[in-house]
């Protein structure tokens, strides 16, 4: 197991806009007599209108709405980057929004040029500092492969919830390579990889033991080839190589030199990572990519869940459509 990496710097775009319009008129005509009209703005933005005729005056008072508390997005994925057909839009506001129903209707997402539904499901965040709610935005079903994706997030000025408004907006380019799909089937303690529908290989895995069990579900590889220390029973290993993460708590898919004998056993025995011969490791780590799913249909921990890592894909749609934490609808 592994601590939650660093946060990492993403694209921002910043923008404020506060408007607050005020318009008073009066008009005059044949003998009638003057009327004037005084406008007075208060140190605290009240507004009091003063109107006179004839020498009789009345005073209507109101006061203007205050200004929205700004939010600000900043969004996890980089422009002109190639992911795997499991990786979701992450954004991340810096207030606890109370509506996303503005945002999700402004969302626009194409793929090779033609429009593509999906929605924004959100959770509460621990990922940056300042940023305390984040938001994944998928379609229903996997990325097509080998697409190109344009998305649009015209947010600036739309509300996010009561007092609340957004203060930027974003675009978002990016590819997907192939359909990458690897399942690890813990009664055959083998990974099965194919790409585009096609057989990749078949190689033995060692996963969690019982009392540091694998979670299962759906799973997407979130980062690669950090220099990580594992630990786990009879053994603690610096530099471990290979490593593709699959969850913020620690669990990868790595080369393990030390647990050969487990690995081609069938013995399940790690402290929760997918441990790979270090030839099979370093042949999927050249090959799988940030965004690749990795499927665990009956490993022997708990579900795998949305804020343990990418866990999109385990939420139904009907579920993911009603915005999670944060309304899409209302």
């Amino acid at each position: 197991m592994y601590k939650p990496f660093s946060s990492r710097s993403t694209r921002l775009v910043l923008g404020l806009t506060t408007t607050v319009g005020l318009l008073v008129s009066a008009c005059s005509s044949g003998g009638s007599p003057a009327t004037r009209t005084v406008t007075r703005t208060g140190a605290n933005g009240s507004v009091s209108t003063s109107v006179s005729s004839s020498g009789a005056s009345s005073t209507v008072a109101s006061t203007t709405a205050p200004a929205a508390a700004p939010v600000h997005i900043k969004l996890l994925n980089s422009d002109n980057s190639t992911y795997g057909v499991g990786m979701p839009i992450i954004a991340f506001f810096s207030k606890r929004i109370t509506s996303g129903k503005a945002l999700q209707n402004a969302t626009k997402t194409t793929v090779n040029g033609q429009p593509l539904n999906g929605a924004w499901y959100f959770e509460t965040s621990s990922y940056y500092r300042g940023y305390p709610i984040e938001a994944h935005w998928r379609p229903q079903a996997y990325w097509p492969a080998h697409a190109t994706v344009h998305v649009t997030i015209p947010a600036k000025g739309l509300s996010a919830g009561k007092g609340l408004a957004f203060d930027d907006s974003l675009t978002l380019d990016f590819s997907t390579g192939a359909r990458n799909i690897s399942t690890v089937d813990d009664a055959t303690h083998k990974m099965t990889v194919t790409t585009d529908g096609r057989s990749y290989g078949v190689f033995p895995v060692s996963l969690g033991a019982n009392r540091t069990p694998t979670a299962h579900g759906i799973k997407v590889i979130m980062e690669k080839g950090r220099s990580i220390c594992m630990s786990g029973p009879g053994y603690h290993e610096c530099g471990v190589k290979y490593t593709q993460r699959l969850t913020y708590g620690g669990e990868y898919l790595h080369s393990a030199p030390w647990n050969i004998s487990n690995i081609t056993h069938g013995v399940d025995s790690s402290n929760g990572c997918t441990n790979l011969l270090p030839s099979d490791a370093q042949r999927l780590y050249g090959f799988l990519q940030v965004g690749d799913v990795v499927e665990y249909p009956n490993a022997n921990g708990p579900s795998m869940q949305l804020g343990a890592g990418y866990g999109d894909w385990n939420i139904n749609w009907g579920t993911w459509q009603s915005g999670g934490l944060v309304s899409t609808t209302a």
